[in-house]
C-alpha cells in the first residue's frame, strides 16, 4: 500500500499539494522554511527587477548556501565527537590502570599485614622464651 501523504501548504502567498511519505507537520515545516527564506530574498533591493529564473536561482543558491554551511558545522562536531570519544577511552583506560594498580597495592597491603601480624607473634614467642630462659 501506498504510506504517501497529501498536504496543502502555502509558499509565497499559493497554494501547493505536496505528496511524500514524510509527516504532515515535516512538509509544513519544509514549506514554511522556504516561504520565509523566499521571502527575506525579496526584502533584497532589486528583486522586482529580477527574471523568474534568476529569482528561482538566488532562492536555490541561499539554501544550498546554508545547507552547506550547516555540513561543515556537522563536519566539525563529528571530528570534536570523534576527537572527545577518543579522549574519553584515553580517560577510561588510565581509571581501568590506575584501578588495577590500586588494587595491587591494596593486596600487598594486605599481605604486608598478614607477615607484619605474623612477625609479631614471632617476636612476642621469641620474648616469651627469652624471658622463660
Amino acid at each position: 500500500m501506498d504510506n504517501k501523504k497529501k498536504v496543502s501548504v502555502v509558499i509565497d502567498g499559493k497554494v501547493y499539494i505536496l505528496s511524500g511519505s514524510d509527516s504532515e507537520a515535516h512538509m509544513q515545516r519544509i514549506a514554511a522554511y522556504v516561504d520565509n527564506k523566499l521571502r527575506e530574498i525579496k526584502a533584497a533591493n532589486n528583486y522586482g527587477k529580477l527574471s523568474q529564473e534568476y529569482k528561482n536561482i538566488l532562492l536555490s543558491l541561499n539554501i544550498a548556501e546554508e545547507l552547506l554551511e550547516l555540513r561543515e558545522e556537522l563536519s566539525v562536531i563529528r571530528q570534536e565527537s570523534m576527537e572527545n570519544q577518543q579522549e574519553l577511552y584515553k580517560l577510561k583506560q588510565e581509571i581501568v590502570d590506575k584501578e588495577m594498580r590500586n588494587d595491587t597495592a591494596n593486596k600487598l597491603v594486605i599481605e604486608y599485614k598478614t607477615k607484619v601480624n605474623e612477625l609479631q607473634k614471632r617476636i612476642i614467642d621469641l620474648e616469651t622464651r627469652n624471658a622463660k630462659q
